[in-house]
């Protein structure tokens, strides 16, 4: 017979793990972004269209994006700074952002 579980005792995914505190800030930082991107460039894959629009200029470029996919009533909202939206421009071949990614004033 199992053990019943202790209330609370439960493990979080995506809690920092031991050797993560003692990494570089940036490093972290940089592998966290990269995460960022894969996912949002899974969700345009499978058949999601992004919109696009620039939410804030000063003192930093803010962009909103949207992803949407009306056949599993799926919606998602990411901010991101311009940095990482070029980033994800450049590292999503360019047939994918000229079909899926719409750009709104």
């Amino acid at each position: 017979m199992a053990m019943a579980r202790v209330p609370g005792s439960f493990r979080i995914a995506h809690q920092a793990r031991t050797f993560e505190l003692y990494t570089d800030p940036l490093d972290h930082h940089n592998r966290r972004i990269g995460r960022i991107i894969a996912s949002i460039q899974q969700d345009i894959d499978e058949g999601s269209t992004a919109y696009v629009r620039q939410i804030l200029r000063e003192p930093r470029e803010l962009y909103r994006l949207e992803l949407e996919r009306p056949d599993i009533a799926y919606q998602r909202i990411t901010i991101l700074d311009r940095d990482t939206l070029e980033a994800l421009l450049e590292q999503t071949p360019e047939e994918t952002v000229r079909k899926r990614l719409k750009i709104r004033d």
